[in-house]
């Protein structure tokens, strides 16, 4: 029996004219994912990617490694029967090992055929020696897809996380703090089609100190479901030091807008298109709609919060699932997680960017960006 990975595309039949692009993306992705993995071939079958596989294969690694790229709306273990219903039986049975109670699900893009998707049914109901149950209302399935010039036999169906791929949504700047809520933004970038370009602003004496803590980690499991990425290193003491002696209560809005500026500049060098936060809108004081207005103004990046609308325990909820919820919980002095007594709520555009003026931020950000390094 010739093993195989069938693999099913996500809302890419949405896609018109452009489709594909979307899925040469998707087919990079997965072949970028499974570097190093031994397979024999990755073939784009009309509307599925079929991966044969080889003497070598770790098919479980492999399927494990393709769930997580988004783009793909499900995969399963299978193989290849002629179109012919007493071969769909025989290589059911091959596939069936474990002789499950199974349900029988049939369809046919290629229709051709002397026979119908009730035929085929009506094959296994009938069959001598099947060697397995059938149940109709069974969660365990058996699904026989008709092609041209042969079937698809294939169960165990793994749902994948959908979306888009990434890459095909263009590059954003994702900032990236040590909590919780901006590794989940980032990975509902990347689902959207966003390749992530990480910027993280550090309290640490230097970016090497920075690159050896916790935040490549989080970047490492998050590379799970994007392998392409780079990430970026910043100093937030050059920031700090320019602003000693201002009222700490605009601190955390002068900062958001430091950092929305430095992350533009990065974003021009790349090529990107957007700016991700985590930010939720009224998690803390600086997240309001008044000191998110007044952080953004005059910033020409589009600026993408895919948290928005999220309350904290869904976003727990996804950090624990996509599995970067204990790195983000360990002890880190996050500077966006400063604690400042009675902080501003209502501030307003031209009071910052007068702050920003008197304060030498510009320049402060020149320095900073010069300071910045690329892991």
């Amino acid at each position: 029996m010739e093993n195989m990975i069938i693999i099913r595309f996500g809302e890419l039949w949405l896609k018109g004219a452009n489709r594909d692009q979307f899925v040469d993306r998707l087919m990079l992705n997965i072949k970028a994912a499974l570097k190093g993995e031994e397979y024999s071939e990755l073939k784009n079958e009309y509307d599925r990617f079929v991966l044969y596989a080889s003497k070598g294969t770790d098919m479980k690694g492999i399927e494990a490694k393709i769930s997580k790229i988004p783009g793909i709306s499900n995969i399963a273990h299978g193989t290849i029967a002629k179109n012919d219903i007493n071969d769909m039986i025989g290589k059911a049975k091959l596939l069936n090992a474990e002789k499950k109670s199974v349900r029988i699900e049939a369809h046919r893009s290629y229709k051709t055929d002397a026979f119908t998707s009730r035929d085929i049914i009506s094959g296994f109901i009938n069959a001598k020696d099947l060697g397995f149950g059938l149940d109709m209302k069974s969660s365990d399935r058996i699904y026989i897809s008709v092609a041209k010039g042969r079937s698809f036999v294939y169960m165990d169906k793994v749902k994948g996380i959908g979306g888009l791929p990434v890459g095909a949504s263009g590059k954003a700047v994702v900032l990236l703090s040590g909590g919780i809520d901006s590794p989940v933004a980032s990975y509902y970038a990347m689902k959207r089609g966003l390749q992530p370009i990480y910027l993280h602003v550090h309290t640490f004496p230097s970016n090497k100190a920075a690159m050896q803590s916790k935040m490549p980690k989080i970047i490492s499991m998050l590379s799970q479901f994007s392998p392409q990425s780079r990430s970026y290193y910043a100093p937030a003491h050059i920031f700090q030091s320019a602003v000693a002696g201002m009222p700490t209560k605009y601190e955390l809005v002068l900062f958001k807008k430091f950092m929305y500026r430095l992350a533009e500049r990065i974003a021009k060098d790349e090529g990107a298109k957007a700016i991700v936060t985590g930010e939720s809108l009224g998690q803390v004081a600086s997240q309001t709609v008044e000191n998110l207005s007044a952080s953004q103004h005059g910033i020409s990046t589009l600026i993408v919060r895919p948290l928005i609308g999220m309350n904290k325990e869904e976003i727990i909820g996804k950090a624990k699932e996509i599995g970067t919820y204990d790195l983000s919980i360990q002890e880190y002095r996050d500077v966006c997680s400063i604690k400042i007594r009675n902080p501003a709520t209502k501030t307003k555009p031209p009071m910052m960017e007068r702050l920003y003026g008197e304060y030498g931020l510009q320049d402060a950000l020149d320095r900073t960006y010069e300071k910045t390094s690329q892991a």
